[in-house]
């Protein structure tokens, strides 16, 4: 059995210096028509410091398998702007860090042909900075988040490697931030999918050859708070190949090998499904040589 513990002190500080006027009015100090979509805060001075400990235990069930836990407390200090950059309405900017509690189980271990690492996590996140449906920055939060995970790598044949990382997890709003005009509690996070992952077949025809085909899976998730939009998921195939030569190395990838559609990223807003249109199938060459 092995004990890790560990203590980090993280101090952050921020001085705002103000080089125009302050207050929400137009720059030469006159009053906006109606109101201005910014407001400029008076100088000021904010500082953080938080602590975050840990805790791990490590117990070897056998020489090649190993049985582990930890425990964490974690703080993100608000950022910059959103401390500063304020909407029209708001005259000062009053946001606390962000703070994570998690805790993670898992098993690892070897074989002569096999790799693995299998984990359960429980996530939650409290004072949570978001913008609300004012457009103003407010820090009031609460996520769950509840997962497995799985890396392997499983040796098929000498010439034949087979690896895969996959995710499957829940994350859901525990309160009712103000993100929407509707009670959120219960529903999952917009753009969080359920499932993710990819995997990886490796082959080696030869010593100084190899090729690799990948897949990429990400799964159907909402794109709204509301969980009433939805952006599909995809799976996506990926071809790898390099071939070395003396001091040549020749390398072709060939990406979205079946040329499908889809969103790097997806949401909706503004009444319509919004989408970060992904690459299409793509051929990249590379030719170089070691000196």
């Amino acid at each position: 059995m092995k004990v890790q513990a560990g203590l980090r002190l993280e101090y952050n500080s921020y001085d705002y210096d103000n080089q125009m006027l302050d207050g929400n009015t137009q720059d030469d100090g006159t009053p906006c028509p109606s109101t201005c979509r910014f407001s400029r805060p008076a100088d000021r001075s904010d500082s953080f410091v938080e602590a975050s400990p840990k805790l791990g235990l490590t117990y070897d069930v056998t020489d090649t398998q190993q049985i582990y836990s930890r425990a964490a407390l974690g703080f993100r200090a608000p950022q910059a702007t959103e401390l500063y950059r304020l909407q029209g309405g708001q005259s000062v900017s009053a946001i606390d860090p962000e703070s994570v509690s998690s805790f993670e189980l898992g098993w690892r271990g070897y074989t002569q042909n096999l790799d693995f690492d299998l984990s359960l996590y429980f996530m939650d996140k409290d004072n949570v900075i978001f913008r609300d449906t004012s457009r103003r920055t407010v820090d009031n939060g609460e996520t769950s988040h509840r997962g497995i995970e799985l890396n392997l790598r499983y040796s098929i044949s000498p010439a034949l490697l087979l690896s895969t990382s996959f995710s499957v997890a829940r994350h859901r709003y525990e309160n009712n931030p103000a993100l929407a005009n509707s009670a959120l509690k219960g529903n999952d996070v917009d753009t969080a999918p359920r499932e993710m992952g990819s995997a990886q077949l490796l082959w080696l025809p030869m010593d100084n050859a190899q090729v690799e085909l990948e897949w990429v899976h990400l799964s159907e998730y909402f794109t709204d708070p509301q969980n009433q939009h939805t952006y599909e998921g995809h799976d996506l195939f990926n071809l790898r190949a390099r071939y070395s030569l003396d001091d040549w190395d020749m390398a072709v990838r060939i990406m979205n090998l079946a040329d499908t559609d889809y969103a790097e990223r997806a949401d909706f807003g503004f009444g319509q499904d919004r989408y970060f249109v992904g690459t299409p199938r793509s051929i990249y060459l590379s030719l170089s040589r070691n000196f």
